[in-house]
């Protein structure tokens, strides 16, 4: 019994102990470690196509730990080939090339280990624009021989072509980007476990004490009783009358032993 009450206070700790980990949204498999974003970028409604674009990318800059590739000192760029003339306001360097793109393309942020593109809006369809952008970074992502990672809204609707596309370079769609109510669902799971956890833990710690407290009562035996002391025999009974006799021949005895030998001696 007290082997399997230890065995599931330590089962209930871990369990416990992995809750709060993924509660900590720290290790998801993607290049930010986070299942959805540190906070929410501007949404539809609440600014420009350009300003819900680049809230974004700042909010993904953040997590990433990376600069936007549109800064001065970034900007690293897929190219339609190697003759083609870098402007350097626009392209510092070529990192692939691709002949389906007309001059240049420049994700969002790039690192010697992925490429990464957020995409803060609504709906991802696998037409227009957005084909032509993707599959180009695809393309470019293959050749450099590392993941794109496409960050999305929570609930933005996206066109399975895309998750399948992405995915062929062993990067992934993330649906990341938090909205305004939005509770990941993961979390609302860990923190249940992790209170039924403790609670179990709680009980057969509790239960592990009083065990103790009972291994260490010690029960002391009554006292032994005192050894009777033998009675006295009785005087004036048969046994005295005994031994008077038993004197008083004796003493007979004796006295016909003396004049016996006073005899002798005469």
């Amino acid at each position: 019994m007290q082997f399997i009450r230890r065995s599931l206070m330590l089962l209930s700790l871990m369990i416990f102990i992995v809750s709060m980990v993924l509660l900590l949204n720290f290790t998801a498999p993607n290049p930010t470690g986070r299942r959805y974003s540190s906070e929410s970028p501007v949404t539809t409604g609440q600014g420009s196509a350009n300003a819900i674009g680049l809230s974004g990318e700042r909010v993904l800059a953040q997590d990433l730990n990376l600069p936007r590739n549109d800064r001065k000192d970034q900007l690293q760029c897929i190219c339609n080939s190697p003759t083609y003339r870098l402007s350097v306001s626009e392209c510092r360097v070529c990192l692939a090339y691709t002949q389906s793109i007309a001059n240049y393309r420049r994700p969002d942020f790039v690192s010697s280990n992925f490429i990464a593109e957020s995409k803060n809006a609504q709906n991802l369809i696998y037409t227009g624009r957005e084909v032509d952008q993707i599959t180009d970074y695809v393309f470019a992502a293959r050749a450099m021989n590392i993941p794109l990672w496409v960050y999305v809204r929570v609930d933005t609707v996206v066109d399975p072509e895309f998750v399948d596309v992405v995915a062929s370079t062993r990067g992934g769609v993330v649906y990341y980007f938090t909205v305004p109510g939005y509770v990941d669902p993961v979390d609302q799971t860990a923190r249940v476990i992790a209170l039924l956890a403790a609670v179990v833990f709680v009980i057969l710690f509790l239960l592990e004490l009083a065990g103790k407290r009972v291994r260490r009562t010690v029960t002391v035996p009554a006292a032994h009783p005192k050894p009777k002391r033998p009675q006295p025999t009785p005087r004036g009974g048969i046994g005295d009358a005994e031994s008077f006799m038993k004197r008083t021949r004796d003493r007979a005895q004796q006295t016909v032993d003396r004049e016996d030998s006073r005899d002798d001696l005469v």
